[in-house]
């Protein structure tokens, strides 16, 4: 898994090198994360980008024609007939993911994960986000989840940082200073 992270960043490196120089990092970002929803939701043409005896030729003329159809622009098209052709396909998620990286390193923003008690609403992640921003003197993207076991409150990780203002974290931490005298 490493070897395939590592070969995701060249990748996405160069392609968010190349959107830079065409001044359309965002665009070609959300070209890319369209095309990944394509062949992620779509199983049968995720098992034949992968086959290994399906020719390249083949698999690229299939990559180009699914972004031809989304509009994606040249760029995009010839990253990911490139992809396929190659026999890389497979490292789009991770291609995504780490051309989103360079986006956020590039603007100046974090991405938060959020787990909570209950669902958060648009004004609360604003809010979160904000407060968390404060904290770490950059802009702060909040992505949330819901995790029925927590009691109450949230659990923020971003990067190695973790801020636990959850009701079960508040209670570990009563109950260590009672344990501790």
């Amino acid at each position: 898994m490493r070897k395939q992270e590592a070969t995701a960043r060249r990748y996405a490196k160069a392609l968010f090198l190349a959107a830079r120089e065409a001044g359309r990092q965002e665009a070609i970002g959300q070209e890319l994360e369209s095309a990944l929803r394509v062949v992620a939701t779509n199983r049968r043409l995720e098992e034949v980008l992968t086959r290994p005896w399906i020719t390249g030729a083949t698999k690229k003329a299939i990559a180009t024609a699914i972004a031809e159809r989304l509009g994606c622009s040249a760029l995009v098209k010839n990253f990911l007939g490139l992809l396929a052709g190659r026999g890389r396909i497979d490292h789009v998620a991770e291609i995504a993911r780490a051309y989103r990286d360079l986006l956020d390193q590039a603007a100046g923003r974090v991405r938060a994960q959020v787990k909570s008690a209950v669902a958060l609403g648009e004004r609360e992640r604003q809010q979160l986000g904000t407060g968390l921003g404060r904290i770490v003197g950059k802009a702060v993207i909040v992505e949330d989840s819901v995790d029925a076991t927590l009691l109450g409150g949230f659990v923020a990780q971003i990067g190695s940082l973790v801020l636990d203002g959850s009701l079960d974290g508040q209670l570990a931490r009563v109950r260590e200073r009672v344990v501790r005298g």
